[in-house]
């Protein structure tokens, strides 16, 4: 008997086509996001002396991979004014027209991409512009395609895994009972426990990898009974024997002693 206790799956990406994009002259210059930039009216705008507009820029998350949504930070110094901010993302050095906002969803780059931001902060008729660095997409971990629920039995059954990168995954199998086994490139799991295999329930991980060795990985329980000559088949084996010795010796009081009434009744 098999009975699955915790398991995971992922889903599928159904986003829109990336929109239009044009060609961008000239790279912008790459500067690090943790420098505190000046505007060039910044004295105009506070004064002798005083800071710019843009404190910091910092990226989310800051090691993206082709499926992460990326949002630009931006830390302003408001002065006691609003201050008004304009984003404008590149990839590969191609500025996007339609995309104005902090957040660039995923569906406009992928695996290998190179992302950047280009802010202008605005405030009480000054504006500061700032280059963030660079951003490379990284690779994305492999998704588990496999229904959980479909899991009726060990022998046969077949893990699917694919990379949404679009090379190759292989899968192994950590814990469960001796005598499982699954296929490298198939997924396919087997199972052929011994006879003297013990029953129980035992903890299994099922491992997809990808070729850049990102893991994704599926965790459940599985329920067995132990082979025909384990120590738990031959306890279970003694024990029914115990059973009926135990109740064919009852029987046999019981009809002693009813053979024994009657007896005692005739005289």
């Amino acid at each position: 008997m098999l009975s699955l206790l915790l398991m995971l799956a992922t889903g599928c990406d159904f986003s829109p086509p990336p929109p239009t994009i044009e060609r961008k002259p000239k790279a912008p210059k790459v500067e690090r996001s943790t420098k505190k930039p000046r505007s060039a009216s910044a004295e105009e705008d506070t004064g002798e002396g005083a800071i710019g507009i843009i404190n910091s820029v910092s990226y989310s998350p800051e090691r993206p991979g082709a499926f992460d949504d990326i949002e630009v930070v931006v830390d302003t110094e408001r002065d006691g004014a609003y201050v008004d901010v304009d984003v404008t993302w590149y990839v590969n050095g191609r500025k996007l027209i339609s995309q104005r906002d902090p957040v660039l969803r995923s569906r406009n780059f992928s695996k290998g991409d190179t992302v950047q931001a280009e802010i202008e902060a605005s405030r009480r008729g000054s504006t500061e512009q700032y280059t963030a660095s660079t951003l490379i997409i990284g690779n994305a971990p492999p998704r588990i395609l496999t229904n959980p629920k479909s899991l009726t039995q060990l022998d046969g059954f077949r893990v699917r895994g694919e990379d949404p990168d679009g090379g190759r995954v292989t899968y192994a199998v950590k814990g469960g009972p001796k005598g499982l086994s699954i296929g490298e490139s198939t997924g396919v799991m087997r199972y052929k426990p011994s006879k003297d295999a013990e029953g129980g329930t035992y903890d299994i991980v099922i491992v997809v990898k990808d070729e850049d060795d990102a893991e994704s990985e599926w965790r459940f329980q599985v329920s067995v009974r132990g082979g025909s000559e384990s120590d738990s088949a031959k306890a279970e084996r003694e024990a029914k024997r115990a059973a009926a010795k135990a109740k064919a010796e009852a029987e046999n009081t019981a009809r002693a002693q009813a053979l024994e009434s009657e007896e005692t009744d005739e005289d």
